[in-house]
């Protein structure tokens, strides 16, 4: 049997040892008050329910593909294959188990930095890396506006996550922060609106498009940076069976260069899939889960994302033969 080096041994015990007992911190949330505006609920609410699609993960039964409109915003669990059971929390205005209690600047810095009101860092399953490269200020005292204002504050306590080892020490060390803050997908990322391309590429980050649908040729779950969009992303629902992000690409043969501007306008909208399988001619889990967040874009927003996505470069990425290879070693 092969044994491992003894200063990987060392090395990796006192990584671990900085992430436990020097806990990564962000900073302290500012000291910001949000004016409810009727106004400023509007706009959050454009926003929460339309291209971000908080729901698709906050609102309990979203993941499973029930969502429970009872318990809106109250709470999910998500499964990731690299990073564990996550439990998305309570946004709701309940002030024992949602975000009733918590400052405007706590809730600022929680959709921006993806810190908590522990002051301990979110996994990056919940975009607050694209969300704090896209949103304006105005767009954040906004989303504060709309959620102060949820009809119906929802007690559901949350449940622990249930992460990794791996993504605990690179939580705790601060690399998770790090790497999503200083990766060219982000870091680089200075959204500009002055082009529809650009205007498209702001809607992408904040609609997670980049991240749920980057190339993981490698590790499933794992972004490649530097190609996005290529699909690839490994997800599996609750009962054991996946799905993998689709090439989003202009690739003729395996994204979405053989399809026209009105085909992918159906898909963003109202989920009718480019590629239909056997079984179904809509888009899958969990994509199906934002389609009724994206029936609030405009038909102008969707137009400017097509042509963000049209400007990228094509990747070829048979995504279909990916999951049927799976499917069949899983076997």
């Amino acid at each position: 049997m092969q044994t491992r080096s003894p200063w990987l041994v060392i090395l990796a015990f006192a990584f671990s040892a900085c992430a436990v007992f020097i806990p990564y911190r962000v900073g302290p949330a500012g000291d910001v008050r949000v004016v409810i505006t009727p106004e400023r609920v509007a706009l959050g609410k454009k926003l929460a329910e339309g291209i971000m699609a908080c729901g698709s993960c906050h609102t309990t039964g979203s993941y499973a593909g029930e969502p429970r409109q009872d318990m809106y915003l109250a709470g999910d669990m998500v499964i990731s294959e690299l990073e564990g059971a996550i439990y998305a929390p309570n946004i709701t205005p309940d002030r024992q188990t949602g975000i009733g209690a918590w400052t405007d600047g706590e809730i600022i810095r929680a959709i921006t930095k993806g810190v908590n009101r522990d002051n301990k860092q979110m996994v990056p399953l919940m975009p607050w890396p694209a969300f704090g490269a896209s949103l304006t200020e105005q767009e954040t005292h906004a989303i504060v506006a709309y959620l102060r204002t949820v009809p119906v504050p929802v007690n559901n306590p949350r449940q622990p996550n249930d992460l990794t080892g791996l993504t605990k020490v690179a939580m705790a060390s601060g690399m998770v922060y790090n790497m999503f803050t200083k990766s060219p997908a982000f870091a680089e990322y200075e959204p500009r609106t002055d082009t529809p391309a650009q205007r498209g590429e702001r809607l992408a980050y904040l609609g997670n498009c980049v991240d749920c649908h980057n190339y993981t040729p490698k590790f499933p779950g794992m972004p490649k940076f530097g190609q996005p969009l290529a699909g690839g992303i490994y997800l599996r629902k609750p009962g054991g069976t996946f799905v993998m992000s689709d090439n989003l690409t202009p690739d003729v043969a395996t994204g979405i260069g053989g399809f026209t501007d009105e085909q992918v306008f159906q898909a963003i909208k109202y989920g009718k899939r480019l590629r239909p399988l056997p079984d179904t001619e809509m888009v899958r889990w969990p994509m199906m889960a934002r389609i009724p967040h994206h029936v609030a874009l405009t038909d102008d927003e969707i137009a400017e994302l097509i042509v963000y996505l049209r400007a990228q470069p094509a990747v070829e990425h048979d995504i279909v033969q990916k999951e049927a290879e799976l499917a069949e070693k899983n076997k």
